[in-house]
């Protein structure tokens, strides 16, 4: 009963949302787009000004230009491109190496894997990773994206190595 109230509410709020910014409510505009995948590349610091900023590779206007440059005004200093290529290497071969070292859960019980030899858990479940290899896969065709985008020839190279991309 009280989910029905909630829901009515949103409606009657989405609808006068779109009204206030005037849009109507069946628009293409209105509906929802999910964001395309981005990585956040946190802690830049500007060589110039020491201007610490975090850089999202995937959706700022600016570095989607290829334009790396520091956002302060009285600076506009260019940013190490070679720095955060090999920021973006270490993160992603951190992420690969996490990948294959990742425990094993029980499917049943939940427990993680406390022997080597052990092929079933304890209450007869069988065990699975943590992460799943499609994850893992999505996450690294992000950063393939961002090396593709940015023109990052050796981040390029790792990934498709580590995809085994052709």
């Amino acid at each position: 009963m009280m989910c029905n109230i909630f829901l009515c509410i949103l409606q009657v709020m989405r609808r006068n949302l779109l009204r206030f910014i005037r849009v109507r409510e069946f628009a293409p505009e209105a509906e929802f787009s999910r964001p395309t995948p981005s990585f956040i590349l946190p802690n830049i610091i500007c060589s110039y000004c020491n201007d610490v900023r975090d850089l999202d590779l995937g959706r700022d206007p600016s570095l989607l230009t290829q334009e790396w440059r520091c956002t302060v005004a009285q600076c506009g200093h260019p940013y190490d491109r070679e720095k955060m290529e090999n920021a973006l290497l270490q993160i992603v071969r951190q992420r690969e190496r996490l990948y294959h070292l990742q425990d094993l859960v029980c499917v049943k019980c939940h427990m993680v894997k406390d022997s080597h030899l052990t092929e079933q858990c304890k209450c007869s479940g069988p065990f699975k990773c943590l992460e799943d290899a499609s994850e893992f896969y999505s996450k690294m065709q992000v950063f393939y994206k961002i090396a593709v985008q940015q023109n990052f020839q050796l981040l390029r190279e790792c990934i498709s190595w580590i995809l085994e991309i052709r």
